[in-house]
């Protein structure tokens, strides 16, 4: 299939829509984003930050400025009512833990989106890649080889259309876009009666510590939350209104009867909003679509699922969802992948999603129930365990010979009972490998390897010309797309002058880390083969060549 000249058009510039347009933009592909608000957005929805995201943040390239920014998980503290001051009780949602050599980042956190979502327009802008704000996707058709798309943008003298030919639609535009209206894609699931809460970024004065995250009344009936928004003046908060009680048709009908209301539910005269930066109303809506996307155009995101923000997942699920669909798109634009392989986006998110839209609906039930437990946010909703086992690209030249104990779980969501790595999962990282190729010969990590734009052929072995078997094997492939790193054994006496494997990168595994996390045994004269995919998933494992030619026959196959 020849190479695409239209570019992918991007419906939506939050978060999911930017992480699919920088990936994008980082292997070369020509994008244009947009969003029909008229400027960005302010407001802190879509705060909680998962060690997978920031995995990913790392591989963008974004990483050091969202760590900037960014908290940890304050302690909640809940008051005695009435009087609202005493304090109740304490909770740690997030105990501090630490990282391990294989999962560097163990620690969630809080960037407001609005915060993150301007730092990934800067990096994207290092692309030459600018969001196209005032521009709205009216219509599209889909053709053979392109989409043709109506857009409108609106300027100083009205509406100017505009009729456009793209290559690729990625709807990542919300839970209300066109995208996913235009497809006729069903919504399937349920909106729970009733409201759900107001949330709202304000200014607000009182005896309040920035230190907490504080709480009022209970999540059932009627309660209020505040937050410290930590990138922004001292007087900025997110706070909610929540509770089957609360009169939702009255408080947004003046934001000043929110403030009375806050103070009747607090029985804190002294707090005060004195200013609404933002304000709307919620439902419980928990919905996902049956299918990710119809020919060449694909929906991600809160296009594709809406649920509870309980447990920290939309945001975080929405950024898997573009990080795994942009390197499939960017191979078939490029012409050297199938169409076929953009099959496997549905194939492998919707049992992610399902699972996820499970897993926060239970939270919201023993949230609503005041179970304490609810409130904890550990790593089980870190999203490091999800895994595309099973997929219809992945490959296992050990498949058939797993044991009862050994076979993958049926839950995508593992919660950590993982054991050893199997293709499908997330790829681990290893420190302390001593770089025997590069012009500083210094340490790096894997996490420093792997890339967005390339597959990275990690091949275990004490033998360079065994090695040196499989490397050969990847000149088959389309150059540039695939780079080989020859991993040799800690056992392995390196000595000036000797033959070094002829791989992209060369390193010793000098803590055993990758050995040990890949379950390749460093003694034996066997060759591991790991194939980790440009979103940092295993592709393909197993013992030699013939992982290679298995694991990219299902990428590189023509029509």
């Amino acid at each position: 299939m020849p190479a695409q000249s239209h570019p992918v058009l991007v419906v939506g510039a939050g978060p999911t829509g930017l992480v699919a347009a920088l990936t994008l933009r980082q292997n070369g592909i020509p994008v244009r984003i947009i969003d029909k608000e008229p400027k960005p957005q302010f407001g802190s929805r879509g705060q909680g930050i998962m060690p997978r995201t920031l995995e990913v943040y790392h591989f963008l390239g974004v990483l050091p400025e969202i760590l900037k920014r960014a908290v940890p998980l304050p302690i909640n503290r809940w008051y005695k009512l009435p009087g609202g001051r005493e304090v109740v009780k304490e909770m740690v949602t997030s105990p501090r833990t630490y990282p391990t050599p294989g999962m560097p980042f163990f620690n969630n956190c809080l960037v407001g989106q609005d915060v993150a979502q301007t730092i990934l327009r800067s990096q994207l802008g290092k692309y030459n890649c600018q969001v196209e704000f005032g521009t709205e996707l009216r219509d599209l058709k889909q053709y053979e080889d392109h989409v043709g798309v109506h857009l409108v943008k609106q300027g100083q003298n009205g509406e100017l259309p505009e009729a456009v030919s793209v290559s690729y639609v990625v709807g990542a535009d919300g839970a209300r876009g066109i995208v996913r209206k235009l497809l006729g894609l069903s919504f399937i699931g349920e909106t729970r009666p009733g409201d759900a809460g107001i949330i709202a970024d304000v200014r607000l004065k009182g005896d309040v510590s920035r230190q907490y995250w504080h709480m009022w009344g209970d999540m059932g009936t009627q309660g209020f939350s505040a937050i410290p928004r930590w990138t922004h003046d001292d007087d900025v908060f997110w706070v909610s209104v929540f509770g089957s009680h609360v009169p939702y048709d009255a408080l947004m009908a003046n934001p000043q009867n929110i403030n009375e209301y806050v103070k009747k539910i607090t029985d804190r005269a002294d707090i005060e909003i004195t200013e609404f930066l933002t304000v709307s109303r919620f439902k419980w809506n928990i919905r996902m679509v049956s299918e990710f996307g119809r020919g060449r155009v694909f929906v991600a995101g809160d296009a594709a699922h809406v649920h509870s923000p309980t447990g920290g997942q939309g945001m975080n699920s929405s950024i898997m969802d573009a990080f795994n669909l942009a390197w499939k798109l960017a191979l078939v634009h490029k012409g050297v992948a199938s169409p076929k392989l953009l099959q496997s986006y549905t194939a492998e998110r919707l049992p992610i999603i399902r699972k996820m839209l499970d897993i926060t609906t239970e939270t919201l039930d023993r949230t609503l129930a005041m179970e304490e437990s609810a409130w904890e946010r550990g790593r089980k909703f870190f999203q490091l365990d999800v895994h595309y086992r099973g997929s219809p690209i992945v490959v296992a030249e050990n498949k058939e010979a797993l044991t009862d104990t050994e076979i993958p779980p049926a839950n995508v969501y593992t919660f950590g009972q993982l054991g050893r790595v199997q293709a499908g999962d997330r790829a681990p990282d290893a420190p302390g490998l001593l770089d025997l190729k590069g012009s500083s010969a210094g340490l790096t990590s894997l996490f420093r390897i792997f890339t967005p734009v390339k597959h990275t052929m990690l091949i275990l072995s004490a033998s360079a010309s065994s090695a040196d078997a499989v490397i050969a094997a990847l000149q088959a492939y389309p150059a540039g797309i695939v780079q080989s790193v020859a991993v040799l054994p800690a056992r392995l006496a390196v000595c000036g002058g000797e033959d070094l494997p002829k791989a992209d990168v060369v390193v010793k595994d000098t803590d055993r880390h990758v050995y040990e996390g890949y379950a390749v045994d460093a003694w034996k004269d066997e060759v591991g083969v790991i194939v980790v995919r440009p979103d940092g998933f295993v592709g393909g494992i197993g013992s030699g060549v013939q992982v290679v030619k298995d694991y990219f026959k299902g990428i590189f196959c023509q029509q």
